[in-house]
């Protein structure tokens, strides 16, 4: 897409490779909405949030077609605007979670615009009282049989980016869940004594683990010269380079799903999905799973995890992944 002067300030290469936004709104009188949103993205790129940043610059190109060059000015950002522009995404055939996701960075943008005053609707905040909900996804959770068919898959004859795809697929299931982006990234410094510490790019939660044996053996057939601890970035650890390996290996991994004829397309997802129900059918604890998964708000993990102490955790995970 070609940027028009008027709706970006100048270019520039990023790790996306795509022109980027350097800086500062238009100082024209009245504010332009266009303009705070094109900051917020440049804002996002410059502190290294880089999957914040592509994905507010997903919500801004789809801003840009709509508004087709023109200013979205105070007066005119009202609820009937946001009403006309969900029919206008509906129409080109996204999904109901599709315009929840660009709805919800709209907000985003406009709350934080509001905040800091640079940007005030007219007629009053357009978002108040209005509910942004997905509509529930059905969540695919794998019984332990599936689960060790996959770990026990013989793909020695296949491409070797079967059997990666496999390990990163068991190396989340083994650690509580954790991301694709989160996996990749892991260095070996982050293992001190049999644990593994590492920070989530999604939260900024620091999360310790415990490295258990079927784990180990994950890490040991990768330790190579690498400093990270998976096989997956070399020099360029971009988030292209990351974007794109996640791709391929999602591809894989949908792969190796179909051979093993499992009913669902298989994702990585499915892994830290799995891992919550099997430690839900286990009995375990709410309280220990979210704080397992890091998947509660900032709060409240901080008060699960001054009330658990980590071998709490650990022994939990290790009757969790025992297939």
């Amino acid at each position: 897409m070609t940027y028009s002067p008027d709706s970006v300030g100048m270019h520039r290469h990023t790790f996306t490779g795509r022109p980027a936004f350097t800086g500062q709104p238009r100082s024209k009188t009245p504010p332009d909405f266009m303009s705070c949103f094109a900051l917020h993205v440049a804002e996002c790129e410059q502190t290294g949030r880089d999957g914040s940043a592509a994905n507010y610059l997903t919500a801004y190109r789809m801003l840009v077609k709509y508004m087709n060059g023109r200013k979205l000015l105070p007066e005119q950002f009202t609820a009937e605007w946001l009403e006309r522009y969900e029919r206008w995404l509906l129409a080109r055939g996204l999904g109901t979670n599709s315009v929840v996701f660009h709805m919800r960075y709209l907000r985003a943008v406009y709350n934080k615009a509001a905040d800091r005053g640079s940007f005030i609707a007219s007629r009053g905040n357009p978002f108040y009282r209005r509910h942004i909900r997905q509509v529930a996804t059905r969540k695919r959770a794998l019984p332990r049989e599936t689960l060790r068919r996959i770990s026990d898959a013989d793909l020695s004859e296949l491409h070797p980016k079967y059997a990666l795809a496999r390990d990163l697929f068991m190396f989340s299931f083994y650690t509580r869940g954790m991301s694709f982006v989160d996996m990749i990234y892991l260095r070996k410094s982050d293992i001190s004594d049999g644990v593994l510490t590492y920070k989530r790019k999604k939260t900024g939660q620091t999360l310790t683990l415990r490295i258990e044996p079927p784990l180990q053996r994950i890490i040991d057939r990768y330790n190579g010269d690498s400093p990270y601890i998976l096989p997956v970035l070399a020099r360029d650890d971009s988030y292209r380079a990351y974007r794109q390996q996640q791709r391929e290996l999602n591809k894989f991994i949908r792969k190796i799903g179909a051979m093993l004829e499992i009913s669902e397309p298989l994702t990585f997802y499915a892994a830290r999905h799995s891992w919550a129900t099997l430690a839900r059918d286990c009995g375990t604890p709410l309280t220990v799973i979210s704080a397992g998964m890091g998947h509660t708000s900032e709060r409240t993990t901080r008060i699960y995890l001054a009330q658990l102490d980590h071998d709490v955790i650990d022994k939990a995970n290790r009757k969790i992944i025992n297939l």
